[in-house]
């Protein structure tokens, strides 16, 4: 007789300017992170990805790495590779559903459906009268270029259990950190240069949808106004950000004085610089919410939940509170989970970006 247990790969979450890795372990007190990398692709992340071998030695780093057990990896296809959208489906006489979606699917994909990878992390029934209808969401990516990627893996090393999808990881490490009942909840993670937005249930995604938007465009231009470096920009974006968003005196939050000038004109300025570029990703908000309500009027989003980057944007939350006038919270998943004591963090505000890969680790594989 086999015995079949399970065992926590490490989870890769690749990106093109970041790789981020973690590997848990099960406790007494549940899971826990054995170890966890990060890595910058430095020097044109676009000639990295262009390269057969670009990010090869990225990879072999966190395959040497004395953290991690094993070489055994769950990875996500980066959000650029991918396409998603949603389809309504009708199942015709003599065909299947899988026959369905691909004929459904050609139409929205920029190559033929016969090169596409396609995936539907959620499919539903949607009763229509005689003919079989269903809901669903696609994710698809080109062939060639998820095979340059498993390649570049394998390469590296790394022994690849499976290719998730990277909403399929947020669903799962959002409820594992919360209670999710019937209501529609939108998460939403941050990243550096995209964003992940969604509006899901207990067992089905509703929409999701990646834009091009990230923390990094508050940087850049805090840095071109203000003739700032990098992390002379991401520490102001941390300790103010838009802080006096909602009218409160910076002397009932942060210590300081109405009489502090200096401090005045500096909130004022960080909040005049990035405002603008935060009405980017409020529209896409309001453009997911509205294709909800239209599609399904009695699925309105009840709160928001946002991971990532996010919490390096001081006061990011009542921002959108108030904008979209719905309960929105920021979630940092590490202060959650034990760290190991040689943890390489430096503060555990730093695991934020690790959101992604935290919740592709949490899927365990068998182990023979």
């Amino acid at each position: 007789m086999i015995n079949v247990s399970s065992t926590y790969p490490i989870g890769i979450d690749v990106h093109r300017h970041n790789i981020y890795a973690v590997q848990l372990k099960k406790t007494r007190d549940g899971l826990a992170v054995r170890g966890l990398a990060h890595s910058e692709v430095e020097n044109g992340p676009e000639k990295a990805w262009e390269a057969d071998d670009g990010l090869v030695p990225k990879l072999k780093e966190i395959a040497n790495n004395k953290a991690f057990r094993g070489k055994r990896v769950l990875v996500h296809l980066p959000s650029e590779y991918t396409y998603t959208f949603p389809l309504n489906i009708q199942v015709g006489e003599g065909s299947t559903v899988e026959e369905a979606i691909l004929l459904e699917s050609a139409k929205h994909l920029p190559f033929p459906v016969e090169e596409a990878s396609i995936d539907y992390p959620s499919i539903v029934s949607a009763p229509s009268g005689k003919v079989e209808t269903y809901k669903a969401t696609i994710i698809a990516a080109h062939m060639d270029k998820m095979r340059q990627f498993v390649l570049m893996l394998k390469q590296a090393g790394l022994v690849i259990e499976a290719v998730d999808a990277d909403i399929a990881s947020l669903v799962r490490l959002h409820h594992y950190l919360h209670e999710v009942d019937t209501n529609p909840i939108m998460l939403c993670h941050v990243g550096y240069t995209r964003t992940l937005l969604s509006i899901v249930t207990a067992d089905r995604i509703l929409v999701h949808r990646s834009v091009p938007w990230g923390i990094q465009i508050l940087l850049t231009k805090l840095q071109e106004n203000l003739e700032l470096s990098h992390d002379q920009s991401r520490v102001l974006l941390k300790e103010y950000g838009l802080f006096r968003k909602d009218g409160e005196s910076p002397g009932q939050s942060a210590g300081l004085t109405d009489e502090d000038e200096t401090t005045e004109n500096m909130l004022r300025a960080i909040s005049q610089i990035i405002t603008p570029y935060l009405e980017a990703l409020i529209y896409e908000f309001h453009n997911v919410i509205g294709y909800v309500i239209s599609e399904e009027p009695d699925s309105r989003s009840q709160a928001i939940c946002v991971y990532g980057h996010a919490n390096f944007i001081r006061d990011l939350d009542r921002y959108l509170e108030s904008t979209l006038n719905i309960t929105t919270k920021v979630v940092n998943p590490m202060t959650n989970i034990a760290l190991p004591e040689a943890c390489t963090l430096s503060d555990v505000s730093e695991g934020a970006p690790f959101s992604l890969a935290l919740g592709l680790a949490m899927r365990k594989v068998p182990w023979l």
